[in-house]
């Protein structure tokens, strides 16, 4: 999805103000939310948590319905949200013991807020322990997004992480960060960053505030969502000279299950620009230090020319 689809200023590093503690979900909160998602499903109301953006609509074989995301935003659809969406109808057509650990996405079309999206789901595989499926999310017949995930019946194995979780600030002494109404309930906190980065942090603190409930695949497209939040690129030499940063495509390796209603760590860092596109990398840690996910992402990266237009890439 494009760039464009982040405002600005939503992930900046916040004023100073008096720590906010996370509102805790409780079962009753759990059980109102799942009705009322339930709810928006069926009317096609405007999703107001990322519970209610995850509650598809089954339209026939392995087809599925989004409700419209918004109003009308020259930015197109949050990435993120098309992605986690996809992530769901394809969960919804596999055994429940089989669990999402990984997607590859491209994004073809901005898409339009104001617009349904059907998700239609192709099995390409069912094997012994591996399922894999095909997702095609368009609008009015146009395909908007291409997703493929694999999903697996866990199995016991060895438990190793390359690379402890950074030292940072706790997000419960961390300022919660007014967010674009398109990232829904999600509470940000950014801790401080001695690297410089332009408009969006490179590492960050993030929970879903309604509950996601106990099932290990919706949780998973809660961790989806919110991967797609910032961007690496914004500590990349010449960020300052490019403009928005159109997403290409979206990757996610999910290595250990996690609750989103709990704090997650993105730490994100730039890895190449050349000949107009832009790759970075980024780990996702939970609360506990532990890594519960890796991802990738390329976007164009074009420097803008004297008039301000994307011009010739150089790097």
């Amino acid at each position: 999805m494009r760039r464009g689809t982040r405002l600005p200023d939503r992930c900046r590093r916040p004023p100073e103000r008096r720590p906010h503690a996370g509102v805790p979900v409780t079962a009753e909160h759990s059980a109102a939310s799942t009705a009322r998602s339930h709810s928006v499903a069926a009317s096609g109301t405007l999703a107001a948590t990322v519970a209610e953006a995850l509650t598809l609509t089954s339209t026939g074989p392995d087809t599925f319905v989004a409700a419209r995301a918004g109003a009308d935003d020259p930015r197109g659809l949050y990435g993120g949200r098309l992605t986690a969406q996809a992530l769901r109808a394809a969960s919804h057509t596999v055994p429940d013991e089989r669990l999402a650990h990984s997607l590859h996405s491209y994004f073809l079309a901005p898409g339009d807020a104001t617009k349904p999206i059907t998700y239609t789901v192709g099995r390409e595989r069912d094997g012994g322990r591996f399922s894999v499926r095909r997702v095609v999310a368009s609008q009015e017949g146009v395909p908007i997004l291409n997703l493929e995930a694999s999903f697996q019946q866990i199995q016991p194995g060895a438990d190793y992480q390359a690379e402890a979780m950074p030292d940072t600030t706790p997000p419960e002494a961390l300022p919660t960060v007014r967010q674009d109404p398109r990232m829904l309930d999600l509470d940000v906190r950014i801790p401080h960053d001695d690297e410089a980065y332009h408009r969006w942090p490179t590492r960050l603190w993030v929970r879903i505030k309604t509950s996601l409930g106990d099932d290990a695949n919706l949780r998973a497209c809660g961790l989806v969502f919110v991967s797609d939040m910032c961007t690496g690129l914004s500590k990349a030499p010449l960020v300052k000279h490019v403009g928005i940063l159109p997403s290409i495509d979206h990757s996610v390796w999910i290595h250990r299950g996690c609750d989103p209603n709990r704090w997650l760590l993105l730490d994100l860092a730039p890895e190449s620009t050349s000949q107009g596109r832009g790759m970075y990398t980024g780990r996702i840690y939970d609360e506990n230090r532990v890594l519960v996910a890796n991802l990738a992402q390329e976007s164009l990266f074009r420097l803008r020319n004297s008039h301000g237009r994307p011009g010739p890439s150089r790097t």
